[in-house]
């Protein structure tokens, strides 16, 4: 999820390819690497992967406020954040 001010013309914060184009390079690290092998990640949890991801994707998207990380369709975790957080918080 994004916050900031809406695009006037477009009526988003950000253009959805914009954020994937920003993602690839973190998407690269986690893409069929064993997670416990990323510095960052304490566990498998998403709890920590989501905190990972936030660590190196909100300084490439600066409008990031949270992330759902979903281990099935009935589980995962919903991380909210705010600009002066800092990690770990878990």
């Amino acid at each position: 999820m994004l916050t900031g001010d809406l695009d006037r013309t477009m009526g988003w914060v950000l253009d959805f390819g914009d954020v994937k184009d920003r993602f690839k390079p973190v998407y690269r690290q986690l893409d069929h690497n064993p997670l416990d092998r990323l510095s960052g990640i304490r566990n498998g949890k998403s709890a920590s992967v989501a905190e990972w991801v936030h660590v190196h994707l909100a300084p490439l998207v600066p409008e990031l406020a949270r992330i759902d990380l979903y281990d099935t369709a009935e589980r995962g975790v919903s991380l909210t954040f705010h600009h002066d957080m800092r990690w770990p918080l878990l």
